[in-house]
């Protein structure tokens, strides 16, 4: 996925500035279970939330906490798309969680979700096929 402009702009600006001090909330969206997870393993005191859209029943895990010293101060979250991760869903204790329901996980939960999912080495997935017969 291809950032933003604006978060492409944004991610220009910050590589030329000398240092970073933002005073406001802010949000990531992040790409695997392993990135949530080191959120809320770094945050001091997170608060982590499982929860489905009303409307539309799409799933979410996402970790919020208080960050009072640079270089952010303000509200800080993480997000990830639980839709595509169904199975790391599945394995913090979600399947029955309802759209316009939330849940609260705890660090250590995501952890054991984490450990629990298989480790599948990439030329597992889609192993080489051998040459056609007769082919040169």
């Amino acid at each position: 996925m291809y950032p933003s402009r604006e978060a492409r702009e944004l991610a220009i600006l910050l590589r030329i500035s000398r240092e970073l001090d933002i005073c406001g909330d802010v949000t990531a969206t992040v790409d695997n279970p392993s990135e949530i997870l080191a959120w809320a393993t770094i945050l001091s005191r997170p608060h982590v939330r499982a929860w489905r859209a009303q409307d539309s029943g799409h799933r979410y895990i996402q970790v919020t906490a208080d960050h009072q010293h640079a270089p952010v101060r303000g509200h800080v979250a993480a997000v990830l798309d639980g839709e595509h991760h169904q199975e790391f869903w599945t394995q913090c204790g979600l399947s029955q969680l309802e759209p316009g329901d939330t849940q609260e996980l705890s660090t250590a939960e995501l952890a054991q979700a984490w450990e629990a999912m298989p480790i599948t080495p990439v030329d597992a997935v889609a192993p080489p096929q051998p040459p056609p017969a007769g082919a040169a």
